[in-house]
């Protein structure tokens, strides 16, 4: 399952943004809790977002040069301090955009589908890493924790992080249209004085 949520994975964000967009809708009648929730929505996708553009920038020295493109164990930067920082700024986004949808639908599709395909995702990957790294990712998995990030220790390993590489994958950009997404979702409410 893990595999085929991975493959599938942008899919499935695009078809649960889409219904989010579709199915808006305050989530209680009371003004007050539902501003609480979009601005809580806000920020776990600009907290999802940052996290995402902090782990791309330690992906300059993901890759060997070489004919082979082999792969290299990237531990620096936030994967000192939680195995899959990628996955983790996209749960906050994906769980940003749940959450300003309004629907308790969406919300139980959300942790339904994308926590447990993430789960099977992650733990697909970590076989793949495990028999790629043997020793070396051994000894980050007992380290560093899945996806919950330790705050109670911090592993020191090689790399830097590279505002160009961030940039080339278009992290900050793909977080501002998170949050266009949210406003667009918020005036469909039926504006921000609502």
């Amino acid at each position: 399952m893990g595999k085929a949520f991975y493959l599938y994975r942008q899919y499935l964000s695009l078809a649960l943004m889409a219904a989010s967009v579709l199915l808006v809708r305050p989530l209680t009648a009371d003004p007050v809790v539902n501003r609480w929730c979009e601005g809580l929505a806000f920020a776990l996708v600009l907290a999802g977002g940052a996290i995402r553009s902090w782990a791309m920038g330690y992906h300059v020295w993901r890759r060997k040069k070489g004919p082979e493109g082999e792969r290299s164990l990237v531990t620096a930067g936030p994967y000192a301090r939680v195995r899959n920082p990628l996955y983790l700024g996209t749960l906050l986004i994906s769980a940003g955009i749940a959450l300003m949808s309004g629907s308790w639908v969406i919300i139980l599709i959300y942790v339904l589908v994308f926590w447990s395909g993430y789960y099977a995702t992650i733990l697909w990957e970590e076989q793949r890493l495990a028999r790629q790294f043997t020793e070396a990712y051994g000894e980050y998995f007992r380290q560093v924790p899945r996806l919950v990030p330790s705050f109670s220790k911090w592993l020191h390993p090689e790399g830097s992080f590279s505002f160009p590489a961030m940039l080339r994958c278009m992290e900050p950009v793909k977080t501002l249209g998170f949050v266009a997404l949210l406003v667009l979702m918020m005036l469909r409410k039926g504006g921000f004085g609502a």
